[in-house]
């Protein structure tokens, strides 16, 4: 089953000397690890909504919090311990936190599937982050909507590859302590996050940039 770890800071976070590019290469040997990526500080992010005929863009993410998702790694484990097991290694659930979210597979039908692509290679894309917002008009969108959504983002280029998420309910958040690792209930971030909820693409002005640089010093992800 896959699972999606958004890899978020912690200001309550130790310092730790783990290399997490050892991390990526264990996880990677074991068959695991499918791809990740760190991302660009959250304030070269934007939020993206529409309103009526009206595209707001705003600065910032859609949280205002003092933690941020720094980078994101995509498993496909045998069960929901071993993706625990992966993100309870991870440099980052010492110096910040990890969530684990269950994918909820979603089929499209035909022309929907994600691009083939080196998850780990330098590009310049950016992943969106699709969330639910309580002050939005209610609105529920059809399959064959998102199906040609995604279509016609393969046919541009600028879409490489989504997963739809399972409730923010089925959330685990990972963190070590102390040499011990703490497991519970819980996202980091603040609402649900619904289908087609992580996608991958090329340059748009929507999303926060993914990059590989400070990969290291930023332990963000890798």
């Amino acid at each position: 089953m896959k699972y999606v770890l958004f890899i978020a800071t912690d200001p309550a976070g130790e310092p730790t000397d783990e290399n997490p590019q050892a991390w990526v290469e264990k996880w990677n040997g074991r068959g695991v690890r499918v791809e990740g990526m760190p991302l660009k500080p959250a304030d070269e992010t934007r939020t993206v909504r529409v309103r009526g005929d009206r595209v707001l863009v705003t600065d910032g993410p859609f949280a205002e919090t003092a933690e941020w998702i720094a980078g994101y790694d995509l498993v496909e484990a045998a069960d929901l311990d071993e993706a625990i097991e992966a993100a309870a290694s991870h440099p980052m659930a010492t110096a910040g936190r990890i969530e684990v979210r269950p994918v909820e597979p979603l089929d499209l039908g035909p022309g929907t599937g994600n691009v083939p692509h080196e998850g780990d290679a330098p590009a310049s894309r950016f992943l969106a982050i699709l969330r639910t917002e309580p002050d939005a008009p209610a609105f529920t969108p059809e399959p064959a909507a998102v199906a040609d959504w995604v279509r016609d983002g393969l046919a541009s280029g600028r879409y490489l590859g989504g997963e739809h998420l399972r409730p923010v309910q089925d959330a685990t958040l990972v963190r070590r302590r102390e040499g011990g690792s703490v497991i519970g209930a819980g996202s980091v971030v603040s609402r649900d996050i619904p289908p087609m909820s992580v996608a991958l693409g090329t340059p748009c002005r929507v999303v926060r940039e993914i990059t590989d640089e400070d990969l290291i010093t930023r332990l963000a992800g890798q």
